[in-house]
């Protein structure tokens, strides 16, 4: 067993706020650690995980469920076998959570379980804020509570919104943590040496929020039931031009309640992979690496949002399918 406990950051965030891209920005400007990832998603087929530049047997992927409730006990396990296979190795620890994870019952697993309160230290708990859609997402409690437990807090997008704007949300935020440090950004881009490498995480400042958490009872929540995710993988070529204006469409008629949507695509005569992301109305799409000639071109797209229909969902993307 290791002589020293290793760090752990979690980053947590809303849907979309930019919370994997702040992973790859760490990963990527990171030359001091040897840093092992936990990415949890909400959907049943993993799309951040392929997005992580990570090295393989330091990334671990949990898919369908929240580490706050459902896939708890995989958070455990996941970590667990990190920290054996390659923990001798290991400097620190990344816990990427879904966006839509409750941080308390997350912080509580790492304070709470002996085997890992034994080998891992809370070193800070980062939460990444979509300056864009912060103001109509602090209704949902569960941003408020990814607020308040945070000790530090990424000011993302602020490239998208006034000044004024960005004043408003520094009060709005305040009004709900006093403490935290705050860091702007434009694509999550916050200097590294500001989120690890420095103890924020303060356990009587948890304590304040959440008086019991220490208890042995489970701290779990209930997710809204009217949001939940579809997701597509198949194979085959997309048409680009029908792909861009069927999910135009879409975001049009159904942006409200398609609350996130991402993939990895291949589209016809392409020799890249596209990475393609949403939240609400706002639309990104880019490309990534080039396929490897042995890789199956296999498109992964997910679906979160309120009340879907998801067999229109998934036949409107099929319907995008290059023609053979």
């Amino acid at each position: 067993m290791r002589a020293e406990k290793i760090p752990v950051t979690v980053i947590s965030g809303f849907l979309g706020a930019g919370k994997t891209t702040l992973v790859n920005h760490l990963l990527g400007q990171n030359e001091a650690f040897r840093i092992g990832v936990v990415v949890n998603e909400f959907g049943e087929v993993g799309i951040d995980g392929q997005l992580i530049v990570s090295e393989q047997e330091a990334l671990i992927e949990i898919n369908n469920g929240c580490v706050c409730c459902t896939v708890r006990a995989d958070l455990v396990a996941s970590v667990k076998e990190m920290l054996d296979l390659a923990g001798h190795r290991l400097d620190r620890l990344v816990v990427e959570t879904s966006g839509l994870a409750d941080p308390a019952p997350v912080l509580q697993t790492f304070l709470a379980d002996p085997d890992l309160r034994s080998q891992v230290d809370l070193e800070s708990v980062i939460t990444v804020i979509d300056a864009l859609h912060l103001q109509q997402q602090l209704s949902d409690e569960i941003v408020r509570e990814q607020i308040a437990f945070a000790d530090t807090l990424i000011v993302n997008k602020i490239d998208l919104v006034s000044e004024e704007v960005l004043r408003a949300i520094q009060n709005e935020v305040r009004m709900v943590n006093r403490t935290a440090t705050v860091v702007r950004s434009v694509n999550s881009e916050a200097p590294i040496d500001a989120l690890l490498g420095t103890k924020r995480f303060s356990l009587p400042n948890l304590l304040m929020i959440e008086p019991d958490i220490l208890e042995e009872e489970d701290h779990d929540h209930e997710h809204d039931t009217s949001i939940s995710s579809c997701s597509v993988v198949t194979s085959g070529a997309l048409d680009a031009d029908r792909f861009h204006r069927w999910v135009n469409q879409l975001v049009n008629d159904q942006g409200q309640r398609l609350m996130r949507m991402k993939g990895l695509l291949n589209f016809a005569s392409e020799a890249r992979r596209f990475h393609f992301h949403s939240v609400h109305m706002l639309l990104e799409a880019m490309p990534g690496p080039r396929w490897e000639a042995d890789e199956p071109r296999d498109n992964r797209f997910v679906f979160i949002g309120r009340d879907l229909d998801r067999e229109q969902l998934r036949q409107g993307f099929l319907d995008c399918l290059h023609a053979a």
